[in-house]
């Protein structure tokens, strides 16, 4: 399901920011710093599914999204993700931008 959330989020900055690489162009990532699986229903090999993907909340320096897993309308899995804004080089925690804050904070 991770796999999954990954491509999920990179359609979501490419949706919102025109693609992750706004990110790296100032010198910052966001990396993974907790994921919190809620399963309820199995998938099985093959089946179709979507995604929902969402802000769930933001700090000066962090952020949930939010994946909801769906087929054929049933719930299937929903899945936070907290990322934290880092510097690219330093790996040191860094505030987000106000340019993507309000970008993100608008969806």
């Amino acid at each position: 399901y991770l796999v999954y959330t990954d491509v999920a989020a990179t359609e979501f900055w490419r949706e919102h920011l025109g693609g992750y690489s706004e990110f790296n162009e100032i010198g910052l990532d966001m990396v993974l710093a907790e994921a919190n699986i809620r399963f309820r229903q199995p998938l099985e090999f093959d089946d179709e599914f979507d995604i929902r993907v969402s802000v769930g909340g933001m700090t000066a320096r962090s952020m949930t999204i939010e994946f909801e897993f769906t087929r054929a309308g049933d719930q299937i899995a929903e899945i936070d993700i907290s990322y934290v804004c880092v510097s690219s080089s330093e790996h040191t925690p860094q505030p987000i931008p106000e340019r993507i804050r309000a970008v993100l904070e608008g969806e």
